[in-house]
């Protein structure tokens, strides 16, 4: 009996995990950078697969942090520096009160949110893909300029560098204050002339996790091109 149910639940597992792997190949081959007011518009335009900008006002004003990576500290005091450039940096999510920050996928099924803070300063980051359901950046301090491309592009910008590839991009200046909603497959990089502290969550559920979790530790692997679809 009980390996008779166990082979079911592996079942249903296995066909949920494959149309949610289908989910993460869609696109939005027409999607524009969409400014929304309320919830109801967040959660509208995240199913239509539009990169989202909304206002969530803050009162955080970081003029130094502490970095703790275990084995030691060290104070880094932001006037100082010249040029910053840390990234996915978990030790600093205690410095912030992640429960005020909003979330949008409270349903049905399980979702797992991989956080952490980015600071920027005087930089210009690399092309980075989102293989997620989405990545969200909150800017808690200064400001920042975001590059949005289109999947569709992505034979236009490969093994381009940053300054060939801005023209198809939907820009965007990141004040304190807003919150940007990247969806699945889009292309982004920053540009930062001031500092700017950002807090980075990428959302999975229970299945998409799994293809990104080995994404994320083997870099050979990399999803089909056949099940890639668009919206």
């Amino acid at each position: 009996m009980f390996k008779l149910l166990f082979q079911i639940i592996l079942i249903v597992y296995t066909v949920l995990l494959f149309f949610n792997i289908l989910d993460l190949k869609k696109y939005n081959q027409n999607g524009i950078i969409r400014h929304c007011e309320k919830i109801e518009e967040v959660i509208e335009e995240i199913k239509n697969l539009n990169p989202i900008v909304f206002k969530h006002e803050n009162d955080y004003d970081f003029k130094e942090f502490i970095l703790d990576n275990g084995e030691n500290m060290k104070r880094v005091i932001l006037e100082e520096k010249e040029n910053i450039s840390i990234e996915n940096e978990k030790s600093l999510l205690n410095q912030i009160d992640t429960e005020k920050i909003p979330n949008f996928y409270e349903g049905k099924i399980p979702m797992i949110n991989n956080k952490s803070i980015s600071i920027y300063k005087n930089t210009q980051t690399r092309v980075e893909q989102c293989h997620d359901l989405d990545i969200a950046f909150y800017v808690l301090h200064g400001s920042s300029k975001i590059f949005l491309l289109n999947p569709k592009h992505k034979e236009d910008i490969k093994d381009k560098e940053n300054k060939n590839i801005k023209k198809w991009a939907h820009i965007k200046t990141l004040e304190k204050g807003d919150y940007i909603i990247i969806p699945t497959n889009w292309y982004y990089f920053f540009e930062t002339i001031d500092e700017c502290l950002m807090y980075k969550s990428k959302t999975n559920n229970i299945f998409t996790f799994i293809p990104n979790f080995i994404r994320d530790n083997y870099s050979s692997f990399r999803l089909p091109d056949f099940i890639t679809s668009v919206i």
